[in-house]
């Protein structure tokens, strides 16, 4: 199994859609990022993460499927939080980001993360056969037991010549 290198994904977003961005998993362990609020290792604060865990529930309320992210609106930055099953996908925005363009490009861009995530879980288990083991152990065991066997003569004249 090969290990997601967030760092990476994280800086290629950066380049390519010119916002700092950070990745976060679905307990809100800071993953990578580029965001100085929101460093690598960090918790997501528990307020917004209680948001995101109850989307489903707001989206009950407004009568929609689905919420798949929200804004927030500070002082001199919008923070937009796209989330998917398993993960987090925060972006720092200019106050002069046209959200409606960079929205389909994060939204495409998480479900791609999310699919490769899944792809790399262990889907299949395969079923330990205990009677293999066993047969395995006690052709060993026999083994052991015949070359014992074999020696004993020879350990027998050692012990007696020794004498």
């Amino acid at each position: 199994m090969q290990k997601i290198n967030y760092d990476e994904i994280v800086s290629q977003l950066k380049s390519e859609l010119n916002s700092e961005c950070a990745i976060a998993n679905k307990y809100g362990i800071v993953l990578g990022s580029k965001i100085k609020e929101f460093s690598k290792g960090k918790i997501i604060p528990h307020k917004i993460l209680s948001l995101i865990a109850n989307s489903r529930d707001i989206a009950d309320e407004l009568n929609l499927n689905k919420i798949n992210s929200f804004a927030l609106e500070a002082q001199d930055y919008n923070y937009l939080f796209s989330f998917s099953d398993e993960l987090i996908l925060i972006s720092k925005l200019n106050l002069d980001m046209n959200l409606a363009k960079y929205m389909p490009s994060i939204t495409v861009f998480l479900k791609k993360l999310n699919e490769t995530m899944k792809k790399e879980e262990v889907m299949e288990f395969s079923v330990f056969d205990f009677s293999k083991e066993i047969q395995r152990i006690e052709e060993s065991v026999k083994k052991a037991k015949s070359r014992e066997k074999k020696y004993s003569i020879i350990k027998d004249l050692v012990k007696y010549v020794s004498k």
